[in-house]
């Protein structure tokens, strides 16, 4: 049997070096040209007296320059980085012998845990941090894998798996060392900040809400935050991180809130006497729908209000046919007052806070007997108690991007019931909850609100009326029996800023001036009207 030249001299060459290594500190010396990959696997398992397995034929070639003597140890890292280039590796089954598998299938193998090896195969290593979080430092060791190793991460540990080579593993526990270090900018501080806007009251219920939801690294401290009441300030302990993450949504949150102010109308309208003046000059004085929103009819005249010269400014903010539509509802609600048929009890304004509850009570407080005490010694006392006897009303606006408002009402009305004993009295309760969504400047009316009304009406004729017993004969006595509606009439005005509160209430005066003008004219004009034959 003949070999290559190249073999030959190889051959011969490590022979000799071998027998001179022999007798020295375990040297070899190398010089390959053109040894397939398989031949140098035989080499190796020849010269380290291991057994070797190879399960499928591993094409190419290798060649070395070696002009210093290696270990027999170093002779598996000359194999294993020419198996890594050709896609493969070698391990030790631990069964007596090594085998040389492809890369893409040795993580799924068992593979050694944080124990040496005789060869430097690949193997597991579970590294635990102090300090930083699992996820950050892997993020960071990953940059020293290799491309072939493998990582996974556990947070109930706050470790990290890592399978790779072993010098791999061992820069990998040098970086450790030098990146898991107490973070300074993890310390928690603490920090004020002044809000503009927002109730710091309010703010702390949402922060708290979001802190609870926040992810924290093993052995982070939550952030915690109070408020202060008296300079409407937060004052928030974190650490830098978490600090900042906060005062980003502190800031968005703690916006200009735009505002809504609210005009009101309460109006008592007896039904009998509206009919009355409906039938007299045309009109009808409202109707109750099922929602419990109070509906006039505006239709006075000829309806027309566009001969009125309207303030330019607020036109520009609410629209012609919303101003058009007021001026003829205060009209009606005018005619209706000025004839008996309505009284304007109270005319209130509010000013409320997008997205907040505002409340107004018009009333007063009585005392209201609540049952006798036999006191020891001391005779009877009469007890007492103090309730509010009046018109509760809660407006809570919320505005849309296209100049409407939702006006969320609950009207509540306790009143004393007629005929009741003085010192027992018994109280009514009535109570409309409705919403409505209406433009800028436009009017809602909420109804509803009922109670009857007797009347009694005494008449007689002059002397003979006053002739005993047979002056019965001469007396007339009326009872007229009446519902009292009370209705709110509310009109919402978005305020942009709070120098435009000023502007809208003298463009409102102006309104109310032009308002009157056409009370006048279409008095005028059914008075006119009612003269002629």
């Amino acid at each position: 049997m003949k070999f290559p030249v190249k073999v030959l001299l190889f051959m011969c060459f490590l022979s000799l070096s071998l027998w001179s290594s022999s007798k020295t500190d375990e040297k070899i010396t190398l010089a390959i040209d053109g040894m397939s990959v398989n031949e140098l696997i035989k080499l190796v398992a020849t010269t380290t007296k291991k057994n070797i397995f190879i399960g499928e034929e591993i094409p190419g070639k290798v060649s070395y320059v070696g002009n210093k003597a290696i270990s027999k140890k170093d002779l598996y890292t000359l194999l294993q980085t020419t198996l890594e280039t050709k896609g493969y590796t070698l391990i030790d089954t631990g069964s007596g012998f090594l085998n040389v598998v492809r890369l893409a299938n040795v993580t799924h193998m068992n593979l050694p845990l944080m124990q040496k090896s005789d060869i430097p195969q690949m193997k597991s290593h579970i590294f635990s941090f102090r300090f930083g979080s699992a996820e950050n430092m892997g993020v960071k060791i990953k940059h020293f894998m290799s491309k072939n190793g493998k990582i996974t991460f556990t947070k109930d540990s706050n470790s990290v798996i890592v399978t790779d080579f072993p010098e791999t593993i061992a820069t990998i526990e040098k970086a450790i060392k030098i990146l898991d270090v107490k973070d300074e900018a993890t310390s928690n501080t603490t920090h004020v900040i002044l809000l503009k806007n927002a109730d710091a009251k309010s703010l702390v219920t949402t922060l708290n809400t979001i802190i609870g939801k926040m992810t924290l690294s093993p052995g982070q401290q939550a952030p915690s935050i109070t408020s202060d009441d008296t300079t409407n300030s937060l004052i928030v302990i974190a650490n830098d991180e978490s600090f900042r993450s906060l005062e980003e949504t502190i800031r968005s949150l703690d916006h200009v809130r735009q505002q809504v102010y609210v005009k009101a109308k309460i109006i008592e309208i007896s039904e009998n006497r509206a009919k009355e003046i409906g039938i007299k000059y045309g009109f009808s004085g409202g109707k109750i729908g099922s929602t419990g929103l109070y509906t006039f009819n505006t239709a006075l005249g000829d309806g027309s209000v566009s001969a009125i010269a309207l303030d330019s400014t607020l036109a520009a903010k609410v629209s012609l046919p919303t101003l058009a539509s007021g001026i003829a509802l205060g009209a009606n609600i005018s005619l209706l007052n000025s004839n008996g048929a309505a009284n304007v009890l109270s005319e209130p304004s509010i000013l409320c806070i997008d997205n907040q509850e505002s409340s107004i009570y018009v009333g007063k407080t009585e005392s209201i007997s609540s049952g006798v005490t036999q006191g020891v010694g001391t005779g009877i006392t009469q007890n007492y108690t103090r309730q509010d006897i009046g018109l509760t009303l809660k407006i809570k606006p919320r505005l849309s991007n296209d100049d409407k408002v939702l006006l969320s009402v609950n009207a509540k009305l306790e009143d004393i019931e007629a005929g009741s004993v003085p010192d027992r009295p018994s109280t009514t309760k009535r109570e409309v909850i409705t919403s409505a969504i209406v433009n800028n400047g436009e009017s809602v009316i909420v109804g509803g609100l009922i109670r009857e009304k007797n009347d009694q009406v005494n008449s007689k004729v002059p002397l003979l009326g006053d002739i005993p017993v047979i002056g019965n004969l001469f007396k007339n006595k009326d009872e007229n029996v009446d519902r009292v509606n009370l209705v709110i009439v509310l009109t919402p005005y978005i305020i942009e800023k709070s120098g435009d509160l000023s502007t809208l209430r003298q463009q409102l005066s102006e309104l109310d001036a032009i308002e009157q003008r056409y009370v006048d004219a279409i008095t005028k004009k059914l008075q006119d009207k009612e003269k002629r034959p």
